[in-house]
């Protein structure tokens, strides 16, 4: 009886080994590749980068516990790249205190918004957008919450904007189509305005998260879970374009997904360059940050697209 069980342990782990070897063959076989392993991507958990436009400078969020095994708090980290070279991450200035996550670094590289559950004197601790500001050092700022109606009771989650400084986020406030859905906030006069659900040809009666957007506000690119689609009960990558008009049916990204968590796209490069984040694999307690050039699978996609609207 012993020889069985031992035999049945080997094989399942040699099963995994399966999967994830073929999972990481797969990846290859697209171009994707581990970013920066055991520098930027490590045995800690790394997830929801955001690489500036210069790609001379990343942020990211690191937690020394465990992915997929209850509450996990998270600091934002930052690495530059030097003559070629990414430099040993480090502490961003305005975090390592709070659990924050989810940075975003605008296109001019002057503010980053980000999650965060520190407390706030207007309000309770929650999962909220703040925002800090570089100043003319080059160090930043003291970071600030956004007041409602962009930030609620509620959870907020991946501030991202577009060349026209609108913010688009996701949040499982109450009012949405589902568990959780996307918001845009467009900004006016340099305020940002009532936030406007997406509709619910993006969001459904299951979860939309982590989002990115493009400049042009013409594409996105999101965690969607409970989808029948899903190669992941966690979390697939979906994908939507605008017309002008309306957005596309979403699409699941299969080349990238797998059986594991599948999350916080950015894009960068004019959109040619994707990074994200992956599990790979649903046992897996670690996640890493990935990188593929795009361009072929977007084209792809746009070609794809249904406006049922249309």
């Amino acid at each position: 009886m012993m020889k069985i069980r031992v035999l049945i342990a080997v094989n399942l782990v040699l099963l995994q080994a399966s999967i994830l070897s073929a999972q990481e063959t797969g990846f290859e076989e697209i171009g994707s590749r581990l970013f920066e392993k055991d520098n930027i991507s490590t045995d800690e958990v790394e997830f929801s980068s955001s690489m500036s436009t210069s790609q001379k400078e990343i942020f990211f969020a690191r937690s020394s516990d465990k992915w997929g095994q209850g509450k996990m708090k998270s600091f934002i980290y930052t690495s530059v790249k030097h003559k070629g070279k990414w430099s040993e991450p480090k502490l961003a200035e305005f975090s390592g205190v709070y659990d924050d996550s989810d940075p975003h670094i605008t296109k001019d590289g002057n503010s980053i918004y980000f999650i965060s559950s520190r407390p706030s004197k207007d309000v309770g601790t929650s999962a909220d957008i703040w925002v800090v500001e570089r100043q003319d050092n080059g160090s930043w700022g003291e970071s600030y919450r956004l007041k409602e109606p962009i930030n609620s009771m509620a959870a907020e989650y991946s501030p991202r904007t577009d060349n026209y400084g609108n913010l688009y986020f996701a949040s499982n406030r109450l009012g949405g189509f589902g568990q959780g859905d996307l918001y845009i906030a467009k900004q006016l006069n340099g305020q940002f305005v009532q936030p406007i659900n997406l509709g619910n040809t993006i969001n459904s009666k299951f979860g939309e998260w982590n989002l990115e957007v493009n400049g042009k506000g013409d594409l996105i690119i999101f965690e969607a879970s409970q989808k029948i689609e899903n190669l992941s009960p966690y979390g697939d990558l979906y994908i939507s374009f605008n017309n002008g008009r309306t957005w596309s049916e979403p699409l699941n990204i299969s080349e990238l997904n797998t059986t594991g968590s599948d999350l916080y796209p950015n894009l960068v490069n004019n959109d040619s360059l994707l990074y994200y984040t992956s599990s790979l694999t649903p046992e897996s307690i670690d996640t890493d940050i990935y990188r593929i050039d795009f361009t072929e699978l977007m084209n792809k996609y746009r070609r794809l697209a249904i406006y049922k609207n249309d």
